[in-house]
């Protein structure tokens, strides 16, 4: 079973989220903000991570910094998935500090599986 950490810092994008991949065979941890997600995924690296940008305490691109800068987590697929940040110089940047793949919320249930799946 994949396991997938989701950060985001609201409850309710975190709940639906994670009721998308568990209903769709995903074992899934959920974080509130990036110091919260590194804590755990050094606890027990996950096979992907999927991650908000506006967060408070530490940010989806500071988490990311971080994330690709740990000799076990870089390793580990990142993909940012997020309704703040949508500019096309927002996706560069992430995709220059490493990111796997840049997703815009809301996205449709199936091709959201998919990105995530292809990652």
């Amino acid at each position: 079973m994949t396991r997938v950490l989701i950060v985001d810092d609201k409850e309710e994008s975190l709940y639906l989220l994670g009721a998308l991949l568990r209903g769709n065979g995903y074992e899934v941890e959920e974080a509130c903000h990036g110091e919260e997600a590194l804590a755990k995924a050094r606890l027990a690296p996950p096979d992907i991570i999927v991650s908000d940008l506006l967060m408070p305490v530490m940010d989806g691109y500071t988490l990311l910094r971080h994330w690709k800068a740990d000799e076990t987590l870089c390793r580990v697929p990142f993909v940012i998935y997020t309704a703040t940040y949508v500019d096309s110089r927002d996706e560069h940047l992430a995709m220059e500090l490493g990111a796997d793949a840049f997703l815009v919320k809301p996205m449709e249930p199936d091709p959201l599986l998919e990105r995530i799946a292809d990652v």
